[in-house]
Formats: C-alpha cells, sequence, structure tokens
C-alpha cells in the first residue's frame, strides 16, 4: 500500500513539475495572489483558509487556470468531551482548463494527541479555477487514526482575488 501511494505521488510531482516547464512565460500567464478559502465534508465538516498564487490565461484556444496554495485546515468537533479538534497544514496545486480541475494535495493532520500525513488526489469542476467543486481521495500514511477524516472528501474551494470577476468576463 505505502509503495503505491509512493508512487501515485511521484507521478502526480512529475505531472505538475513538467506543467511548469511547458508555460512558465510571462507573456502567457497573469499571476495574482489570491485569498483561499474552503468548506468541505470528509465523516465530518471542515474548513481551511490560507493563500495562493493564481495564474490563468486566456491566451489559446480556452481559459485555463493554474494555482499554488498553502492553508490551515480546520475540522471542529461537536463531542468535545469526547474527542478534539483537528488541525492542519497543507500545500497544493490545482491545474484547471475551461471548468474541469484536477488538484494534488498534501496535509499534516493533528489533534495534539494524534497526528497522520495525508496526500488527496482530486477532481473537479467549476468556473476556471476561482470557483470549484472537488471530489477527493484522502490516503493516510498513519493508517487513520483520526475517526472523522473518511477516505472520501467533498469541497468547493474559492480562489479569489481582485480581477477574478473581471476575468471570467473576458473569458
Amino acid at each position: 500500500m505505502k509503495l503505491k501511494i509512493l508512487l501515485l505521488f511521484v507521478l502526480f510531482s512529475n505531472a505538475i513539475i513538467a506543467q511548469e516547464k511547458v508555460a512558465n512565460s510571462d507573456e502567457i500567464w497573469t499571476k495574482v495572489t489570491a485569498f483561499r478559502g474552503s468548506i468541505g465534508a470528509q465523516k465530518s465538516f471542515f474548513t481551511e483558509v490560507g493563500i495562493s498564487k493564481f495564474y490563468y490565461s486566456n491566451n489559446g484556444y480556452f481559459p485555463v487556470s493554474k494555482a499554488k496554495f498553502i492553508v490551515i485546515e480546520f475540522s471542529p468537533t461537536l463531542k468535545p468531551n469526547a474527542e478534539n479538534n483537528i488541525y492542519g497544514l497543507k500545500v497544493g496545486y490545482e491545474f484547471t482548463a475551461i471548468i474541469i480541475s484536477v488538484a494534488l494535495e498534501a496535509k499534516y493532520l493533528t489533534d495534539f494527541t494524534n497526528n497522520d500525513f495525508v496526500i488527496t488526489p482530486k477532481i473537479g469542476f467549476g468556473a476556471f479555477g476561482i470557483f470549484t467543486f472537488y471530489y477527493g481521495l484522502n490516503v493516510s500514511t498513519n493508517n487513520k487514526p483520526f475517526s472523522r477524516i473518511g477516505t472520501h472528501q467533498f469541497s468547493i474551494i474559492c480562489n479569489l482575488n481582485k480581477n477574478a470577476f473581471q476575468e471570467m468576463l473576458h473569458w
């Protein structure tokens, strides 16, 4: 199982690095710093906030965007006497072509008693990478120590910047 996880991580990492090398011209991509927020469910509710380097381009046949991000994840508990809140630090990359989006995230989760490192490949659809609905598959590297973090994850993300709506209208 761990070998499959490692191979999956290497495959996605190579795809991300290759994408960076293919289109790295300042004439093609417009770069902005964006606020990134998300809500979702993975057996329990979670939310995240952070920042992303959001790149978009409408030069070519169709609009594309990509983002590198770092966020803080928070999964509150409804039973504070029985379980702890779960906190996480997450980094990731996403690429969107028109309305189809793929992403890869890596996150460290802790409740200050247990911890886990989770890799989550995602696929989704949305509005040019600014708003996206994702399905993700959480792959735990520590035998799933948290009962509220499931294998399946659904989330809605937003990479919001001051030019977001203006750029959507141009596409």
